[in-house]
């Protein structure tokens, strides 16, 4: 069994005997549903919940034990995953695919998060957090899934506030002079994330986090920001994309030749002058390709 972590699922909830039962438990439950590779399976939910409370009150009769609760549930779905996720993949197909598509379009448009309404300044890559996001089929468990949409909303956090320090600091040494990033400030900075990161299955990682993520609710903290990711994907699905302008004037990937001599034709004053997170991404770019070109670089 590949369980990966809540470290081995708390030791396989401690003991070779009590493992066994659950797993025999488990392939005993699943045996009996005949579960079919399409969409019209409605009790798909309700078979796992229950199934899972089942196990739960063998493992912890007094059903109060979190440690417990949470090891459960990263053994039965990587036991159950390879067998429950094609028929949720087969229930949101055409969400699916149409979802991806509309990334894939936006991607191929540059739109940038500003279309949404964000701030220019916030209209940078997070390349770490779309990373993160990219990865997400990878997990097995609802919960891994989940952790997941946590790192990456706190990627999103960390690239703004880690670009916005570099530009400060240049001013002022006083942090108080820091700006506060609020929650609804991110909303069109995610939805850029989510697009960049053309998810294939995003519609069924919702689906299999809300109905598996057992008691997530209850943890506020990590319910707000699964509720911002189904807020941003309702919003890019909400989104007339036809209206959608490429950026301009934003950060650049890439600096042809006459670009290129534009900016390093700049006075040193007028660098120093440079202030806005775009202007600190595009100076980024400038420096790499003035290191990769340099007299002790070439061959």
């Amino acid at each position: 069994m590949e369980i990966r972590n809540l470290k081995q699922a708390e030791e396989l909830l401690i003991g070779t005997t009590q493992n066994e039962a659950i797993i025999d438990h488990i392939n005993e439950e699943i045996g009996s549903w005949n579960l079919p590779n399409h969409d019209d399976y409605p009790d798909l939910v309700s078979k796992i919940t229950d199934l899972f409370y089942k196990l739960y009150v063998k493992v912890s009769p007094d059903q109060n034990n979190h440690s417990k609760f949470e090891a459960l549930q990263w053994i039965l779905f990587d036991k159950i995953h390879d067998l429950v996720v094609p028929c949720i993949k087969a229930k949101f197909f055409r969400e699916d695919e149409s979802f991806f598509d509309r990334c894939s379009f936006l991607c191929k448009t540059n739109v940038s998060a500003k279309e949404f309404g964000a701030d220019d300044n916030y209209s940078i890559p997070l390349c770490a957090a779309v990373v993160e996001l990219s990865v997400i089929d990878k997990y097995k468990s609802p919960n891994e899934k989940m952790n997941c949409l946590c790192s990456t909303y706190d990627l999103v956090f960390a690239e703004i506030k880690t670009a916005m320090v570099s530009v400060i600091s240049e001013k002022s040494d006083k942090e108080i002079e820091i700006p506060i990033i609020d929650n609804k400030d991110i909303m069109p900075v995610l939805m850029a994330v989510i697009f960049r990161s053309k998810l294939p299955y995003m519609l069924s990682n919702l689906f299999y986090i809300k109905f598996f993520c057992f008691k997530i609710e209850e943890n506020r903290e990590i319910f707000d920001i699964f509720k911002a990711f189904e807020s941003a994907v309702d919003k890019l699905i909400e989104l007339d994309i036809d209206t959608m302008e490429p950026m301009k004037g934003l950060f650049q990937r890439s600096l042809d030749l006459e670009e290129y001599i534009k900016i390093t034709s700049n006075s040193k004053e007028e660098k120093v002058k440079k202030s806005t997170l775009i202007d600190k991404a595009n100076q980024r770019v400038l420096n790499l390709i003035t290191r990769s070109t340099s007299e002790d670089q070439l061959f």
